[in-house]
C-alpha cells in the first residue's frame, strides 16, 4: 500500500476529481486546503508580505498496483505549464485500519 500525496492549484481540483473517478477500483480520497510555496519569485509587494498560496492537499491510500495511474490521472490534470503546478509524493504505508 503507499500513500500519495498530491498539492495542487485549487482551481484544478474538480478536474483531478473527475480524472481519478474513472480509475477501476479508484480507492477514495481525502482533500484539505492547504498554503505553501516552493521557490519563490516574488512579483509583487504582496507576495513579499505574504508568500503563502492557497493549495489544495489530495491524499489517496491505493495499493501498489494503482499507484502509477492515480499519479498519471492528477500529472495530466493538474499540469497547466506554469511554475507552481504542484507536487507528488508517494509513501509507503505499513498499516491501513477501519474504525
Amino acid at each position: 500500500m503507499k500513500l500519495i500525496l498530491a498539492v495542487v492549484r485549487p482551481f484544478k481540483l474538480d478536474e483531478i476529481v473527475t480524472a481519478l473517478e474513472q480509475i477501476d477500483g479508484f480507492p477514495g480520497m481525502t482533500v484539505i486546503d492547504s498554503e505553501g510555496f516552493g521557490q519563490r519569485l516574488r512579483t509583487s509587494a504582496y507576495d513579499a508580505l505574504d508568500p503563502f498560496k492557497p493549495n489544495m492537499r489530495i491524499e489517496v491510500v491505493a495499493s501498489d498496483e494503482m499507484v502509477e495511474s492515480i499519479i498519471f490521472a492528477i500529472k495530466q490534470n493538474a499540469h497547466t505549464g506554469k511554475k507552481g503546478d504542484g507536487l507528488i509524493s508517494v509513501l509507503p504505508v505499513d498499516l491501513v485500519a477501519l474504525i
